[in-house]
């Protein structure tokens, strides 16, 4: 096998773009009332810890041997040592360790729970990792790979939207925006283990020349199911990958009007945002269930409100305006202001903490979907009734979920350390909102003129004026606690935001 690569990482010929920008403004009617405009662009941004991650995670990966050191170790000299007193010791220069360079694995047969060796291809494998007297073993690496063609991410932008005054200075404005976004950065596991039950794997013994076939998944046998055989990293190996992406739809209207100090504007959002994943981060998986198919993150995202009204003011209060003396100095010249939000809640998944051990050794990721239990449906998962009547009851059919099935039941029984190992479960991320949301900020304003250069305003601001309560999602930690008496799964037990504040001001201008 030959190939080519940059002499450097910052040479790279895939970071580069293309990124047009056109628009247009039409005057429809030549009477200045209506204008439609539109647009469409390419937009690019540098990752922010990219060069950082190209550098230091040479391709084709940086391998971490062990966590664990000999006991006085710390990070000063984590790297530090030689192999034989340190496993994670950085060779000197010039030289190779077989600890930092991974070799082809060659499979050796499978050995039981006592290390003897039998013909059960569900038991544990052995690989020689290396040529050489003394390195029968697995290579167990902590893996982060950067891929060598790293493209820049970038987003594609348009808009339609007519525009329209009428009346006495209002203005309305009704448009669709999208966005799609495409090489976006997620990290999963790129040599999850395979499923045996639909690929058979067949595996051959180099010192005996003897084959097995594996078609059943056991957590023993989970090595030698990945793409990498002998690499035990199917718990521990991250690939920063960037093939993510992200959808934008939007109806969006505006209702303003202004006249003098004052002014009114309501602006509704009618959207679907739609990802692979709503996060970059770079410490944990960030793809849901199965890592080897990002099709399987699809998803609502994080951050989708279908709906969402917001409307803002500033309004001169008319009364005394015209007074004089003292009743117009304390009861004339005030304004009140605000912001009031009224949106759908936050989406959120149903989490199985238990799911997908046939695949992905445990804590690898967090992002395990549960299933729907026999005869469930989405929609019967939430509870019906009021808010009310949901706090106390429940805002989720805790009865309607299930945790993901384990792949053989009969032989789980016999062997549960074994054998009871699990799929991905059959529900996809965000299937559900949260409890809508509102929120009134209301301030009143008065100026205070002492001669002609002193200037004296004080505030009132209300913060949530109405005391309002908005709910938090329910709790979805993990459906394995479904059902227990004290269980908190599928009920909400906090809130969103702040109660009603008050807060007084006085600035002095001068």
């Amino acid at each position: 096998m030959t190939g080519s690569g940059a002499g450097s990482t910052f040479k790279n010929s895939v970071s580069t773009g293309f990124g047009p920008r056109a628009g247009f403004s039409w005057d429809v009617l030549g009477n200045h009332k209506t204008t439609l405009r539109g647009g469409y662009g390419i937009y690019y941004v540098r990752e922010d810890v990219g060069a950082v991650d190209q550098l230091s995670f040479q391709a084709p990966f940086i391998p971490i041997v062990a966590f664990a050191t000999t006991p006085g170790f710390t990070l000063a000299n984590y790297f530090t040592g030689t192999p034989a007193t340190n496993a994670n010791a950085v060779p000197q220069a010039g030289q190779l360790s077989t600890a930092w360079v991974p070799c082809l694995a060659q499979f050796t047969g499978f050995v039981d729970g006592l290390g003897n060796p039998t013909s059960d291809p569900n038991q544990s494998p052995t690989y020689k990792s290396c040529s050489g007297p003394g390195l029968d073993s697995t290579q167990n690496l902590f893996v982060l790979e950067v891929p060598r063609h790293f493209r820049v991410p970038n987003t594609q932008q348009w808009n339609l939207t007519l525009q329209r005054e009428f009346g006495r200075s209002w203005v309305l404005e009704v448009g669709y925006v999208g966005t799609r976004g495409i090489h976006l950065r997620e990290t999963r596991d790129a040599i999850q283990s395979v499923d045996a039950t639909k690929h058979p794997i067949t595996v051959t013994d180099v010192t005996t020349n003897q084959s097995y076939t594996i078609t059943q998944n056991s957590a023993a046998n989970a090595i030698a199911r990945t793409p990498a055989p002998g690499l035990n990293g199917y718990s521990g190996y991250q690939l920063f990958a960037n093939d993510a992406y992200s959808v934008y739809h939007a109806l969006q209207t505006t209702l303003s009007r202004r006249w003098g100090q004052s002014y009114f504007q309501a602006a509704y959002t009618f959207s679907k945002n739609i990802d692979a994943t709503s996060t970059g981060n770079t410490a944990f998986n960030t793809a849901y269930n199965d890592q080897s198919n990002i099709n399987a993150s699809r998803g609502i995202s994080d951050f989708n409100r279908p709906h969402r009204l917001s409307v803002s003011y500033a309004y001169d209060l008319p009364f005394y305006a015209h007074s004089t003396g003292l009743k117009h100095a304390a009861l004339g010249g005030w304004q009140v202001s605000g912001v009031s939000i009224f949106q759908t809640g936050l989406p959120f998944s149903i989490f199985d903490s238990a799911a997908g051990t046939a695949f992905l050794g445990a804590g690898s990721t967090p992002l395990l979907g549960a299933s729907l239990a026999q005869g469930a449906t989405v929609s019967s998962g939430l509870a019906g009734g009021s808010l009310k009547d949901r706090l106390v009851n429940g805002y989720l059919n805790a009865s309607a979920f299930t945790p993901a099935p384990v792949f053989d039941p009969t032989n789980c029984a016999i062997d549960p350390t074994n054998f009871c190992v699990t799929g991905f479960g059959d529900l996809g991320r965000n299937v559900y909102h949260g409890p809508f949301q509102q929120n009134w900020d209301v301030s009143f304003l008065k100026h205070f003129k002492i001669g002609e250069r002193n200037d004296v305003r004080f505030a009132a601001d209300f913060f949530n004026l109405w005391n309002h309560t908005n709910f938090a999602d329910p709790t979805v930690t993990d459906v394995e606690t479904a059902g227990s008496a004290t269980s908190p799964f599928g009920k909400i037990i906090q809130t969103n935001g702040n109660p009603r504040l008050i807060q007084f001001s006085l600035r002095w201008a001068f």
